[in-house]
């Protein structure tokens, strides 16, 4: 029955930390004014954004993709390999430990 009492006093005594005061309220509304559009100086145009329609090829390329495929077939052996040893490995394992 203590112990009731005292979780709902422990409750009661905190739930007010979750509440909003005036100043928390004021200066939530007070931040979130509309900022005005910034304007650019002396009429210069923005840079395009960056697309791949406006950029060299090379630019989007990365060291894969400049790699012939012979250079790349080790990278794709060692993908497999990476992926399967830890089940055939867990199927060892797994058939050893019926024994």
């Amino acid at each position: 029955m203590k112990s009731a009492v005292f979780v709902l006093f422990f409750l009661a005594a905190f739930a007010d930390a979750f509440v909003m005061t005036n100043k928390q309220k004021l200066a939530i509304s007070s931040s979130r004014t509309p900022l005005e559009p910034m304007q650019g100086f002396f009429g210069d145009q923005e840079r395009e954004s960056l697309t791949r329609d406006n950029e060299p090829e090379e630019f989007f390329a990365t060291n894969t993709d400049k790699m012939s495929d012979e250079e790349k077939i080790p990278i794709a052996i060692a993908g497999i390999v990476g992926i399967t040893v830890p089940f055939i490995a867990g199927l060892i394992a797994l058939y050893a430990a019926k024994y």
